[in-house]
């Protein structure tokens, strides 16, 4: 049998602890195939990925991995659970037997995730406290620490979704013991013009020369129309507007950045996180029934492979279907996807759908 490796990534953007990590898994491992399951264009937080999304899996693929396939927008933004969930279906329907993720500790996780799954049932809501503190709490129990090691918690939710799904996927877990390495002070690097260069592969100081990083303050002026222009009824109807936020939104707009805008929406209820999320559906447009399709129908999107991810794909094509191109049936599968992404194309004015074929190595 093939040992069909894969993990979950946003590489946002890739650095030299992602390449520590996939050379780990091959020299510990040896995959016949190794495949990542990246997000696009926009991130978990409610952010967009500092490189676009084709650039960032041909990156991927030069840096050691044999198949890239896109997660999502319906998936990848989104809280750990459902982000998990997306994430493991795919690598299921990839027929991946082996799903390797990075922790910052040695944890029993099918144990811990076993455990957390029993006590689903007793999780209490504190509606004096965000969703964070109230999870945290909850997690707390099984000796779990989800705010100063957050690979913990996706790690413990892949398992659960392994578990919950009976998918025959073995977990194999690669400590993090370099902590140096990290895409949020990459990020923050990158926005105060710091260099970055000994944190990250040359490819990716090359592709920054050429892509302007997209922040909230570049679309602040669409989300501010969007809200404005639209009526409180329209904006109840975007995809997790709750409780009455869509007045909040209405009141506060008047901010004239995204930071300060954020800060006066927040209270004890909602993280910044959750609320970002909230935003970047509201920006989009984005609605339940949007969602809903794409959970009902997930699909396989190729971004990047090489020599061994296309073999395998033409082992696959035979029991699974896959996106390659976008043409005039995948347009309404896809159309989530699209919208999305044509807001990205306002920014960099590069296209993201039509005309695109994944990345090959060697060819492209």
């Amino acid at each position: 049998m093939q040992k069909i490796y894969g993990f979950v990534a946003e590489f946002n953007p890739f650095h030299n602890g992602h390449k520590i990590f996939i050379d780990e898994i091959k020299q510990k491992f040896h995959p016949d195939v190794l495949i990542a399951v990246m997000s696009g264009n926009y991130v978990q937080r409610g952010d967009f990925a500092v490189l676009d999304k084709w650039t960032r899996s041909q990156i991927a693929v030069e840096n050691g991995v044999d198949l890239v396939v896109e997660l999502p927008f319906a998936y990848a933004v989104q809280p750990a659970e459902l982000f998990a969930k997306g994430a493991i279906f795919l690598l299921d329907q990839l027929e991946v037997n082996n799903l390797v993720f990075g922790s910052e500790s040695d944890l029993d996780f099918e144990s811990l995730a076993f455990k957390m799954l029993q006590m689903d049932t007793s999780f209490q809501q504190d509606y004096q406290k965000n969703t964070a503190s109230n999870l945290n709490e909850f997690y707390k129990k099984a000796g779990i620490n989800i705010l100063d090691q957050p690979n913990q918690l996706l790690g413990i939710n892949y398992v659960q979704q392994i578990l919950k799904n009976k998918y025959q996927i073995k977990t194999n877990v690669v400590l993090r013991q370099d902590q140096s390495y990290s895409a949020t002070k990459i990020r923050q690097n990158l926005r105060d013009n710091n260099s970055v260069a000994d944190l990250v592969p040359d490819s990716i100081l090359n592709a920054l020369k050429n892509d302007k990083i997209i922040m909230w303050d570049d679309l602040y002026p669409f989300l501010k129309y969007r809200i404005l222009s639209e009526t409180t009824d329209s904006l109840h109807n975007t995809y997790q507007m709750v409780e009455g936020l869509e007045n909040k939104l209405k009141k506060e707009i008047s901010n004239n950045n995204f930071e300060s805008f954020l800060d006066a929406i927040k209270s004890k209820r909602y993280t910044r996180a959750r609320l970002r999320r909230l935003l970047m559906y509201t920006l989009v447009n984005v609605k339940n029934e949007e969602i809903s399709e794409v959970f009902e129908e997930p699909y396989l999107r190729v971004l990047a492979f090489n020599k061994v991810g296309q073999e395998y794909l033409s082992q696959l094509k035979k029991r699974t279907e896959f996106i390659t191109k976008v043409g005039k049936n995948e347009r309404q599968e896809l159309s989530l996807e699209l919208k999305a992404d044509s807001i990205i194309k306002l920014i960099n004015n590069r296209e993201q759908n039509f005309g695109k074929i994944p990345f090959m190595e060697g060819k492209n």
